[in-house]
């Protein structure tokens, strides 16, 4: 039976059996790939360092048909300092929760891998604010899925709004709106367009640059939600845990 090494990080995992688990691998030349790490539990286990969330690391695979099973790996980044902190380690599950609701099964996608890995080594290693973190993510997210928000004109005439003086935001429409077209939108401040503007330009290595003010980081995580939300709908579980960040 064939074995094939691919490097991958941890995103999920459900407890199986008495020793067991089931890990959701994320790999950028595979996707999603769901597998087992059998004994993984038992403190002996080979398999006990890789089978954590947030692992990085390069994984041998068994598969046999349709089933997949971890035989070793490779660990080479645990992101230890998320597990030392509440708000990072929820942050990273949210982002992580997230990516496998739009990754595919063996549909490659480096730069949702690159942004992800980026992500939870800021949160992990730097002093960032870990929110700002999560919503340079999150708009990234956005942006890499095709949701990226209407900026710098109406979602709904298409007019240019980057000298309105009264905006709002629609996470229906698909992002700004202007007043003439305002049904149900929230309002929004022409700072909280220019953030977004600004964080969408930036390299995933340089998320780490984004610093935001309290009342504007509150206004783009409330924007940033909902239009994920609109995306992926209020059950999924990403946004579900997303709804729980204070």
């Amino acid at each position: 039976m064939p074995t094939e090494l691919t490097q991958a990080i941890v995103t999920g995992y459900t407890d199986y059996r008495d020793d067991d688990r089931m890990l959701t691998l994320f790999s950028a030349e595979k996707g999603r790939i769901d597998c087992k790490a059998r004994s993984c539990r038992k403190p002996t286990s080979k398999l006990l360092s890789c089978a954590q969330p947030f692992v990085f690391g390069e994984f041998e695979l068994f598969v046999n048909n349709d089933r997949v099973t971890v035989n070793g790996c490779d660990v080479r980044e645990t992101f230890y300092p998320l597990r030392e902190d509440v708000d990072r380690f929820m942050i990273a599950s949210v982002c992580t929760q997230l990516s496998n609701s739009v990754i595919g099964h063996d549909s490659p996608d480096e730069a949702l891998f690159s942004l992800l890995y980026h992500i939870l080594s800021f949160l992990a290693y730097s002093d960032s604010d870990p929110k700002d973190l999560l919503i340079a993510f999150l708009l990234h997210f956005l942006d890499h899925t095709g949701y990226r928000p209407s900026l710098t004109r109406c979602s709904i005439c298409r007019r240019d709004v980057r000298s309105d003086a009264i905006l709002f935001y629609s996470a229906d429409a698909g992002g700004a709106v202007c007043a003439g077209c305002h049904s149900g939108g929230i309002p929004v401040s022409k700072l909280a367009l220019e953030a977004m503007r600004r964080i969408l330009l930036l390299k995933d290595e340089d998320l780490v640059r984004v610093v935001l003010k309290a009342d504007l980081r509150a206004e783009l995580f409330a924007l940033l939600r909902g239009s994920c939300a609109r995306m992926l709908g209020e059950t999924d579980k990403g946004i579900v845990l997303l709804g729980q960040i204070a």
